[in-house]
């Protein structure tokens, strides 16, 4: 059976997550291209940090 707080507690989860991610958008077309800067929380800014903390890509071992 499913728990019905649960559902309700997953909605308003997923309903945080888009707010967040429609803010963020919002504050990236509002700021326009600008560098990397700490603690701004436009969807670019978010995604170049990410990547650096991703690190660069690793090479392809195996021959075809």
């Amino acid at each position: 059976m499913d728990d019905p707080s649960g559902k309700k507690r997953r909605t308003a989860d997923c309903a945080l997550i888009v707010e967040l991610m429609e803010e963020s958008m919002a504050l990236s077309q509002k700021k326009g291209h600008h560098p990397l800067t700490p603690g701004c929380n436009c969807i670019v800014c978010i995604n170049k940090r990410k990547d650096i903390l991703k690190g660069p890509p690793r090479q392809w071992r195996y021959r075809l």
